[in-house]
């Protein structure tokens, strides 16, 4: 999942809600309320960070998505987070758990 900080009204693309989302890889994007997120760490691993955790929201479903920002993309991402913000999603894969 890669995020960039994106209002609606600023990019002038379409986006997609969660709506429509749908299991696997996606090409869609989509602009979303970011609520929340956090370090994921390995307990079994000395705590080694795995992930940043993320919770988006889409107010208009009132419903909230779970997702993640892997290790490798973390350093690059996490300075930009800002809770209470909206952004756009793209290049990211839909899976149920």
């Amino acid at each position: 999942m890669f995020l960039s900080a994106s209002p609606d009204s600023q990019t002038g693309v379409r986006h997609s809600t969660f709506e429509s989302l749908r299991l696997g890889r996606s090409s869609q994007s989509i602009a979303s309320g970011f609520l929340r997120f956090w370090d994921s760490l390995n307990f079994k691993k000395d705590r080694e960070f795995v992930e940043i955790t993320v919770l988006l929201l889409d107010e208009k479903l009132n419903s909230v998505i779970h997702g993640f920002t892997p290790v490798g993309h973390a350093n690059h991402y996490k300075p930009s987070f800002k809770a209470d913000s909206i952004v756009k999603v793209d290049r990211f894969e839909v899976s149920s758990h």
